[in-house]
């Protein structure tokens, strides 16, 4: 990914893990896969949820929040889905790894 470009962290803690989380989850994937800016994204599930999603720009990450499915799965999250989650966004100046 070209530098810099943004991380969205959403960490969370459900309800309960159930169906229609799994497939909103999966749908919301898709869209913003297809979605202006969209460079990837990470997950990790356990006793806490971690999705980190990457954009080229602060606007691309506003567009994404007001689309429409994902406004939907955002008062579902509040309504049934989380007993809590929290939001970061932070600009990615450096990274590093190493790959075999």
């Amino acid at each position: 990914m070209e530098l810099p470009y943004y991380a969205v962290i959403f960490t969370s803690k459900q309800t309960s893990v159930n169906r229609d989380y799994q497939m909103a989850a999966q749908h919301l994937e898709e869209l913003a896969q297809g979605m202006s800016g969209f460079l990837g994204i990470d997950h990790a599930r356990a006793d806490i949820g971690i999705t980190i999603s990457y954009w080229k720009t602060l606007e691309d990450i506003a567009r994404w929040k007001a689309q429409r499915d994902h406004q939907e799965a955002q008062k579902k999250g509040k309504s049934q889905w989380y007993e809590q989650y929290r939001v970061r966004i932070c600009k990615v100046e450096r990274e590093y790894g190493f790959d075999r």
